[in-house]
């Protein structure tokens, strides 16, 4: 019998995000909702604020909560840490999670119960949440505070979503937030297949995390979890993940990258690459690289 691990049940979690984020409340057109407002506030003051609203909105909620077993992540994180974790940080959290029943890490309940254990815990600041892709330069704290002061409807809305994304929740932007919008299931989801594919193809470990760093991660996360499908297949991966090792000494961007992504799952669909090795994949994927970069090249202005 798989065990069952403690989540939360995942309309619940949903519908909790989807309060949050739906129609906009507002007394006049400048107004945003104090819903929203409230909910900023909250995760900007203390972890007892921010775990007793939660408790009162969702977690005391007959069947909110379902589950026994508990897996804890050990460390405190700093802010930089959960948003860009280093390689030290991204081991302890493959380390942590990586035995969990796949049904278990697909689960956005799951990973939601889990930075709310976190924050319970002490291990990261709710305001930690708030940090957008700017976080670099720029808190939570900072973030949240920018929005209220600015009492603008869509920079308000969009921190919310900023903070239910870093929550795993789905309700922003759909299920597949917990391979990408979410930090930690990002920095989770790159080591789960980069030591899945080191047994599949002739790189290591180490190699293949090289290759799929932040930008090249954000374009395989977005279309394997997306129409472009094909890609998930390990033999079109494997291929994909060969070529882009070979052609390393030229980095290709993000957008080039979708673009033989997109093209390769068009050849797929008559080709059937799922079924060659991924080494007769690499050669048919380096030549439609070709025909991207190509023609890219050619629509620069002449110097």
């Amino acid at each position: 019998m798989m065990t069952e691990y403690k989540r939360i049940e995942e309309k619940a979690w949903l519908d909790f995000g989807k309060r949050l984020i739906g129609k906009v409340d507002a007394a006049d057109q400048g107004d945003a909702s104090e819903k929203q407002k409230d909910f900023l506030r909250i995760c900007q003051a203390e972890k007892g604020s921010f775990l007793e609203y939660m408790e009162e909105q969702l977690l005391s909620c007959k069947g909110s909560i379902i589950g026994e077993h508990e897996v804890a992540f050990a460390w405190r994180l700093t802010e930089r840490e959960f948003l860009y974790p280093p390689e030290d940080t991204q081991k302890k959290i493959w380390e942590t999670f990586k035995d969990l029943p796949v049904e278990t890490r697909y689960s956005c309940g799951f990973w939601g119960y889990v930075i709310v254990r976190m924050i319970k815990d002490g291990r990261i600041e709710p305001r930690y949440l708030a940090s957008g892709l700017n976080g670099r330069t720029a808190t939570g704290a900072y973030m949240i505070d920018n929005a209220l002061k600015s009492n603008d409807v869509e920079k308000i809305n969009e921190r919310v979503r900023r903070i239910l994304r870093s929550m795993c929740n789905p309700a922003p932007r759909g299920k597949r937030v917990v391979f990408y919008d979410f930090y930690l299931g990002k920095a989770y989801w790159r080591w789960c297949w980069s030591h899945k594919m080191s047994s599949v193809i002739d790189l290591k470990f180490e190699q293949i995390l090289k290759v799929l760093d932040e930008d090249y991660y954000g374009a395989f996360a977005e279309k394997m979890h997306s129409g472009r499908s094909c890609i998930s297949s390990q033999n079109v991966l494997g291929g994909l993940l060969l070529y882009l090792k070979e052609a390393s000494g030229k980095k290709l961007t993000s957008e080039q990258l979708k673009e033989i992504i997109d093209k390769v799952s068009y050849l797929s669909a008559w080709k059937a690459l799922e079924i060659q090795d991924p080494a007769s994949n690499q050669k048919e994927i380096k030549a439609i690289a070709a025909t991207v970069l190509n023609r890219k090249s050619k629509r620069k202005p002449n110097s």
